[in-house]
Formats: C-alpha cells, sequence, structure tokens
C-alpha cells in the first residue's frame, strides 16, 4: 500500500495497522496445521489521497493474498470509516476478515517450522484468454459479458 500511497510512503507513521479478535481454528491431524483468523484494522492518518484510491490498492492485495473476499455473493469485501477532518483530508479506518492456513512441521532436531501457505491463485489471468479457447479475449480487454462467452 505504501508505495501507491505516496504520501505515506513520504510518512509511514501515519499508518498504523493492528489485528483484533484472534482466532485459531486447529484440527486434530498428524500434520499439526491450523489456521488463523483476524481482523486486519488500518488506519490512515489525514490522507489526502481520494478512497477509492485507497480501496483500490487493497482490492489488488486482496486478489492475490485472500481473493475469496472479491467473489460475488458473499457479502461486502470488507468495511470502511473515514473521519472527514477538513475538505483535503480524511482519518480513514479499513476492516477485513482475514485467515490463513498454516503448516507446521517437527525437524529433525525437535524444534518447528513454520510454513504460511500460500493462498490460491484467482480464478482467471486478467491477461490471458479465459478457459482453453484462444480467441477468447483475455478478461483485461472485456467490456461486457458477450466479450467473454463465446456463442
Amino acid at each position: 500500500m505504501m508505495s501507491r500511497l505516496p504520501e505515506l510512503a513520504n510518512e509511514p507513521d501515519r499508518l498504523v495497522i493492528w489485528v483484533e479478535q484472534g482466532a485459531i481454528k486447529a484440527r486434530q491431524t498428524e500434520s499439526h496445521s491450523f489456521s488463523f483468523s483476524y481482523t486486519l484494522s488500518i488506519l490512515l492518518v489525514e490522507v489526502s489521497t481520494d478512497v477509492a484510491i485507497i480501496a483500490h490498492a487493497i482490492n489488488r492485495w486482496l486478489r492475490i493474498e485472500q481473493p475469496d473476499l472479491l467473489t460475488g455473493g458473499s457479502g461486502d469485501s470488507y468495511a470502511f470509516e473515514a473521519d472527514i477532518l477538513d475538505n483535503g483530508a480524511s482519518d480513514v479506518s479499513i476492516t477485513l476478515a482475514l485467515s490463513e492456513e498454516v503448516a507446521i512441521a517437527e525437524n529433525e532436531d525437535g524444534s518447528w517450522s513454520v510454513d504460511y501457505q500460500a493462498e490460491p491463485d484467482p480464478l482467471f489471468p486478467d491477461r490471458e484468454p479465459v478457459g482453453d479457447n484462444e480467441d477468447t479475449p483475455p478478461l483485461a480487454a472485456a467490456t461486457s459479458v458477450e466479450d467473454i462467452v463465446a456463442d
């Protein structure tokens, strides 16, 4: 987010991040794997960047790190609040309900290693044809459903 919002890159202390309501879902398996779920709270202090640009930066991050939040039909992707300070600045608070899968393995010396599992790739890459049909335009070029769906 810092690279996309220059005002925060210049003053990183205006970006505050913390975790709330963390929970662990443990499984009784030999793999010792489990998952974290938590609320990630983000506070952007006295920002002048349009909230739509902030949302876009978060959406791009979510597309890779938590794509399930961007699927349609599952309700809101995340929540935000803005405290308008004046015509040029506001404090923006964003709340994301995130989850992470964790794999644990025992090392030969008896210690444990932790591997945070990567999220699955989004369904379709934006710049490649959809499905196996090379004649179908990439999603980035589509302006309507008809551009993607073949007759």
